[in-house]
């Protein structure tokens, strides 16, 4: 019986379908409008091949863990009022789509409004008018396209933490939580020095510095200068320029020179490397099991190779998948894009077109 009534309304909109007159199939759709809209919709939420089905609800629940780790970072790091009240909004915002996400699936299986109404403690009458088809759909399709259109960005505050203070408790950040700007550059060095070969004290010897300071920059507590990152990398065998814009970011600097378009694509692997590094150098299988499928293997082999500069929302995705803020990447991207526009060079504009088209 529920599959008939299933059979009855929109498989977009929701809305009731008249009743069939005569023989033949039953109507899915409204009209070809609202099937081709659903067919667009499918496609964008079908998972990559060789990936486990993931509902949206499941989706949602892990931005939502996303956002509320940055907004437990942001109190770590002492943002003002204004700033934790525009995150806590974003995750309010994560759990209204939560919750709407797993209504619209609980009623696809079958689900009626009353045991809805019993579960989240309103009467099945509120149920059905606060999450009816249609306005669950058109609220999701606004989460996915506000998301695609401008990622949250990092805590604003965090680089400006003062040195020998932490941004996160003694025993680290919670699982899954963001890291700040911070412990990604100090999470790019340590791996570097691990990978080296070379003890806190031969360093801080050929620094002369103290093991202590050497440590508690590798531990992320203090912030080095660029002029002592560009030292350590030296020491290490490891690209200055890699690390350079977890550098940057982490000191709050946001305005790059302005470079040519070939300099700001070097720039954009060099950074993208440093932020692989910082990962612990997954493999492209793991950056693209991180990304939840968005981001081919392949492909990620081209972006850390510095062979292709994607679409902003696949490179955003790589960024996240390696730990990253996007929010920080996208300026350089944004000036690469920019520069491409202005530059007469095909062999340019062909590297920085969409390689997944």
């Amino acid at each position: 019986m529920p599959r008939d009534d299933a059979k009855r309304t929109c498989g977009f909109c929701g809305a009731e379908l008249p009743e069939p007159k005569g023989p033949g199939r039953r109507r899915v759709y409204c009209d070809a409008g609202h099937r081709r809209q659903a067919q667009r919709r499918r496609e964008r939420e079908r998972p990559s091949a060789g990936e486990g089905r993931r509902s949206l609800g499941q989706e949602i629940a892990a931005e939502l863990h996303r956002l509320a780790g940055a907004l437990l970072e942001a109190t770590y790091a002492g943002e003002d009022l204004a700033e934790l009240v525009q995150r806590a909004r974003a995750v309010q915002n994560e759990i209204d789509c939560f919750l709407a996400a797993e209504v619209l699936a609980g009623r696809a299986r079958g689900a009626r409004w009353d045991d809805i109404g019993r579960a989240v403690n309103v009467t099945a009458e509120t149920a059905r008018s606060k999450w009816q088809a249609d306005r669950v759909r058109r609220q999701l399709d606004h989460r996915a396209l506000s998301q695609r259109a401008a990622p949250l960005p990092a805590p604003r505050t965090l680089a400006s933490i003062q040195p020998g203070k932490t941004a996160v408790p003694a025993d680290g950040p919670a699982p899954g939580a963001p890291v700040t700007a911070r412990q990604r550059l100090a999470a790019a060095l340590s791996q570097a020095q691990r990978e080296s070969g070379f003890s806190i004290r031969r360093i801080a010897d050929l620094t002369m510095l103290s093991p202590s300071f050497i440590s508690r920059v590798l531990s992320g507590e203090r912030l080095p200068s660029w002029d002592l990152v560009c030292h350590l990398c030296t020491i290490v065998g490891q690209e200055p320029r890699e690390l350079r814009l977890l550098c940057e970011v982490a000191h709050g600097i946001t305005q790059p020179a302005r470079q040519t378009v070939t300099e700001y694509i070097a720039s954009l692997k060099a950074a993208l490397r440093g932020l692989h590094l910082a990962a612990a150098r997954p493999s492209p299988e793991q950056v693209h099991r991180r990304s939840n499928g968005r981001v081919p293997a392949w492909l990620v082999a081209q972006v850390l190779n510095g062979d292709a500069v994607p679409e902003w929302e696949i490179l955003g995705a790589t960024v996240t998948a390696l730990g990253g803020q996007a929010a920080d990447f996208k300026p350089l991207w944004e000036a690469i894009h920019y520069s491409v526009l202005m530059a007469d060079d095909s062999r340019v504009s062909g590297l920085v077109t969409d390689p997944t088209t």
